[in-house]
This record gives C-alpha cells, sequence and structure tokens, in this order.
C-alpha cells in the first residue's frame, strides 16, 4: 500500500475506533514514517514543534482569554437591550433578539461554541417560556452561533491564515459581510416561521430612538471589540497576533475597571479556560501540521491538483467542489484538523482555477461553521439540544430547515466572489 493510502486509511481506521483526532494524526503519521528509512522519527518531533512555532498563532489563546472575560462580565445582557431595541418590535422577537445578539458576540468571542453555551443558557429557555416550539428555539440558536467564527474576530481565520500563509486581516474582514448575511437570512426566516406559528413580538411597537441609543450606549464598550482589531490592524498600528493582546486588555479594562463584573480572583479561572481550550487546539496543529508534511513529502496535493484540474478550471465548480468536501469533512471532525490537513490539498487547485485566496478562505471557514451543525459532529447542535434538554432527532426537521438559509449564503458567496471581496478591496487593497 502506497505512503498516501496508509495515512488516509489510517485516519479513517483510528477515527471509526474512537482515537481522538491528534492521536489518530499522530498514529497514523509515525507508521508511515517508520515505513520509510529516509523518514526518521525524529522529524515527527521537529516537524511538530514547527507547526507551532508561529507568531501568528499567538493571537488564538488571547482571542479566546478576551471572550471569556466579556462572557465571564455579563456583557450578554448589554447586547440584548440593544438587540431588543433594534428587532423586539417584529413578530417573532425573541428570536430576532437571539440571532442579532449572536452577531453582536460573535464580534466579542470569535468562538460558535462559546457562543453557543452562552446564547442557548440564556435564550432557549425565555423562548420556550414565551411560548415557542422547542425545536426552533434550540435550532435557531444553534444556527445563531454558527457567526462566531464568521464575524471577525475569527479564530478559524487566524488558523487558516497561518497554514496557508494568507493575509489574516485580510480573512477577518472578508468574513464581515457574509457574516452579517447569514444573521439577515435567519432573521428573514424566522419571521416567516414566526407568522405561521404565531410568535408574537416582544414588544408591541418599536421602542422608538431613545432605547436605541440607551441600548447602544450600554453596549458601545464591549462593541469595541471588533473594531479595536480591524481597526488597529488597517491603521497599521498593530499585527493581527498584536490585536488579540490589545482586545484581551481591553476586556480586562471594561469589565474589571469600567463594568466592575469580573475580579482579580476570577482570572486565573478564566486563565485556565482559556489555556485549556488553547492546549487543545495547539496539540491538534502540531499533529495536523506533521500529517501535512508528510502529504507534501510524497508529493499527494501535487497529484490531486493534476487531476483536478484535468477535468475542470472553473473557479465556481471548484469553489462548490470545496463546499461539498469540507461540508463532509464539518460531519465527522473538528475545523482545526480539517483545516490543517486539506487546505494544502485544496489550495494549489482554487490557485490553479484562478481563485483568490481570501475568497477560498472564508468559503472554507463558513462551511467548517455550517459542519457545527450537521450531525453527528455538531457541536452547536448538540450544546443547544443539551441545554433545552431534549434529544437531538427532535429538532432535525427545524434545524435543517434553517442551516437551508445558512447554506444559500454560503452558495451566495461560491457564486459571487465580491460578497467576500468587498470590503476587503475597499479597506485592505494592499492585503491582497
Amino acid at each position: 500500500m502506497s505512503p498516501g493510502a496508509v495515512l488516509f486509511a489510517g485516519f479513517i481506521v483510528f477515527i471509526a475506533g474512537g482515537v481522538p483526532i491528534p492521536f489518530a494524526l499522530l498514529l497514523t503519521s509515525l507508521i508511515v514514517f517508520l515505513m520509510n528509512p529516509a523518514t526518521p522519527a525524529w522529524v515527527v518531533a521537529q516537524r511538530a514543534v514547527s507547526g507551532i512555532d508561529s507568531f501568528v498563532l499567538i493571537a488564538i489563546p488571547f482571542f479566546i482569554l478576551a471572550g471569556n472575560i466579556m462572557n465571564a462580565g455579563g456583557i450578554t445582557e448589554r447586547l440584548l437591550r440593544l438587540a431588543m431595541a433594534l428587532v423586539g418590535h417584529i413578530r417573532g422577537g425573541l428570536s430576532h433578539v437571539t440571532v442579532v445578539v449572536g452577531m453582536f458576540f460573535a464580534g466579542i468571542s470569535g468562538s460558535s461554541v462559546a457562543e453557543c453555551a452562552a446564547l442557548s443558557t440564556l435564550f432557549i429557555p425565555s423562548m420556550i417560556k414565551k411560548g415557542y416550539r422547542t425545536d426552533f428555539a434550540v435550532s435557531i440558536t444553534a444556527c445563531a452561533s454558527t457567526m462566531g467564527v464568521i464575524i471577525p474576530p475569527s479564530i478559524l481565520m487566524v488558523i487558516y491564515g497561518a497554514v496557508s500563509n494568507t493575509s489574516v486581516g485580510a480573512l477577518l474582514i472578508g468574513g464581515a459581510v457574509p457574516g452579517v448575511l447569514i444573521g439577515l437570512a435567519l432573521i428573514a426566516e424566522g419571521y416567516v416561521i414566526a407568522l405561521r406559528h404565531g410568535y408574537p413580538p416582544e414588544v408591541d411597537r418599536w421602542l422608538g430612538l431613545r432605547a436605541l441609543l440607551k441600548g447602544l450606549g450600554e453596549a458601545i464598550l464591549p462593541l469595541g471589540v471588533p473594531f479595536i482589531i480591524v481597526g488597529g490592524i488597517l491603521s497599521g498600528y498593530f499585527t493581527p497576533t498584536e490585536s488579540a493582546v490589545v482586545a484581551t486588555l481591553y476586556a480586562m479594562l471594561i469589565t474589571m475597571a469600567v463594568y466592575r463584573t469580573v475580579r482579580w480572583a476570577d482570572l486565573p479561572k478564566l486563565f485556565g479556560e482559556a489555556g485549556l481550550l488553547t492546549a487543545l487546539i495547539y496539540i491538534t496543529v502540531a499533529a495536523a501540521t506533521v500529517f501535512a508534511w508528510l502529504l507534501a513529502f510524497y508529493r499527494i496535493p501535487d497529484a490531486i491538483t493534476a487531476v483536478f484540474l484535468s477535468f475542470t478550471k472553473q473557479p465556481v465548480l471548484v469553489l462548490l467542489s470545496v463546499l461539498a468536501l469540507f461540508s463532509f469533512l464539518g460531519t465527522f471532525m473538528d475545523a482545526t484538523p480539517a483545516i490543517l490537513i486539506f487546505v494544502p490539498i485544496v489550495q494549489p487547485i482554487a490557485v490553479g482555477a484562478g481563485i483568490h485566496p481570501v475568497h477560498l478562505g472564508v468559503i472554507v471557514v463558513m462551511t467548517m461553521a455550517f459542519g457545527l451543525l450537521t450531525l453527528p459532529y455538531g457541536l452547536c447542535s448538540l450544546i443547544a439540544s443539551g441545554v433545552a434538554k431534549v434529544p437531538v432527532r427532535k429538532i432535525l426537521l427545524m434545524l435543517h430547515l434553517l442551516m437551508l438559509a445558512e447554506f444559500i449564503i454560503i452558495v451566495l458567496c461560491c457564486l459571487f466572489p465580491e460578497i467576500v471581496l468587498f470590503l476587503p478591496r475597499l479597506l485592505a487593497p494592499q492585503w491582497l
């Protein structure tokens, strides 16, 4: 059996056997290393260390920590009041508030899983109490949380930029418009469902400009996080990694000094949680780097690129193929290893078809965010169902109905690159 076949077959066998993904990647890589005396096993350690020895990846723990601090500081309640002033008067108002808060929270956390836990705890019991069907409450919350890795800041955009050598700043900006479009699509579909089932508005009428300004005043400091990150990068004052550090310090400032909702005694726990999640991501990055290095050593991406481009070089067909591949991967694999393993394979194909690297990156991240809803892996679906204490099978019909809105936006971004590239070209053409 060829080394390439052993890599993929071994990985699939280990995953099917319940081995955690990082260990499955490392064990498979070790087997292939031992098959060939020309690749000594010590290279495994060397490649693993080089994989995480990246200045860009240092941004990950600080983005996670900033989100943890903000969440512990009770900023969700402030975002809720602003969202209520914006959309609470529309029929099905509480579901729309959930989506809008999800859009706001996405600009703070950078993690869909953390966002799903926060939104589920706050909104699912409230919607059920208001008479919303449980399957709708769970599904709209799970779908809204996927914007966490699309709207900047985004941990997955940082990982993608590191593995593909693409501008992280351009990727972060490129995800803004698609993320907002997903939110608007969910609101539109939620409104149609609200009309059909008679879900009420949360307030009788629009609360007016005064309530809107008051809500904005309460939420403006937390909402400053994405503007600090993107604005600082655009102005050249700091790099994406440095922006993550600044965002963390800013989060500490407003929650500890301004709102006084986080104490010094809370920091060890918040730092520890961020450290554990960072360690999990870094272990996965290290293992996937070894695996990807072997793929490159045996020229597997080159072979796949040559075969694929012999069939078609149409950018739309290539992007739709990428969408199909990562949609499949998202059903059983976490986004981090999927990006680290398969982006080196699909990127040469995309470049050969004339697809912009930023366009490709945003499509991949959006598709992996979509994978957080698809079972059996679907973490966001599982978290939301767990909070509601309802079996996942009972929400599947409504979940897939709401997922359709997100899928349509992803397809539109494949067909019309300017949806992704418009904002980066306007704000930072030097990065494209």
